[in-house]
């Protein structure tokens, strides 16, 4: 994370790991508790990772 933090700066980092959070906390849920994404989560999910997707690439 610190080298991440120097090479493409804080707010990238950040946007990462919450990304990041918020894979692993919805893959916990539905592996470990069997929880199902309604539509408006897995869209939320998509965009979150299509966003850190395009911050990376541009």
């Amino acid at each position: 994370m610190i080298a991440l933090m120097r090479t493409s700066g804080l707010s990238l980092a950040i946007s990462l790991s919450s990304v990041a959070q918020l894979i692993a906390i919805n893959a916990i849920a539905v592996l470990v508790f069997d929880e199902r994404l309604g539509w408006h989560q897995a869209v939320g999910v998509v965009l979150g990772i299509a966003s850190v997707t395009l911050m990376v690439i541009g």
